[in-house]
């Protein structure tokens, strides 16, 4: 199954016009007057994301209960609740299953919240200093 190149659209006052190439000859190939269906999806902002991974350095950089930002960001996802718990035949106890972040998995509407549990998470199991303070940490360190 091939990946279909996402069709991006700038919104302005007159409508939607298209952005990406992939866009641009969707909309040429679309005849005048024809409805289409589109499915809004606001892409992942990049910037964001950085800030996500600079969340999670800094906590991997200062608690030593974790190996680094991958093992942090399994941590977030288990503390968030961005997975599902499985009872594996045979295991005594649930195995935790986290979910995906990934660009084409979360869309940046699903993906503010999760960052905003990301960090709540964070200040209240392993880096309890204030809102302010984490934040100017985060944006200096995702620079």
């Amino acid at each position: 199954m091939s990946k279909i190149a996402p069709h991006h659209f700038v919104k302005t006052a007159a409508g939607f016009i298209p952005k990406s190439n992939a866009a641009r000859e969707f909309h040429a190939k679309t005849r005048l007057g024809a409805t289409v269906e589109l499915k809004a999806r606001r892409p992942r902002n990049h910037q964001h994301h950085r800030k996500l991974f600079a969340l999670l350095g800094l906590v991997a950089d200062n608690n030593e209960q974790f190996s680094g930002p991958e093992d942090v960001l399994v941590a977030i996802k288990a503390a968030t609740g961005h997975g599902r718990w499985l009872k594996l035949e045979g295991a005594t106890r649930e195995v935790f299953m986290p979910e995906s972040i990934a660009f084409d998995a979360m869309s940046q509407d699903e993906f503010e919240p999760f960052y905003e549990q990301a960090v709540a998470a964070v200040r209240r199991w392993w880096l309890p200093v204030g809102n302010d303070e984490l934040e100017e940490a985060i944006n200096a360190f995702a620079a």
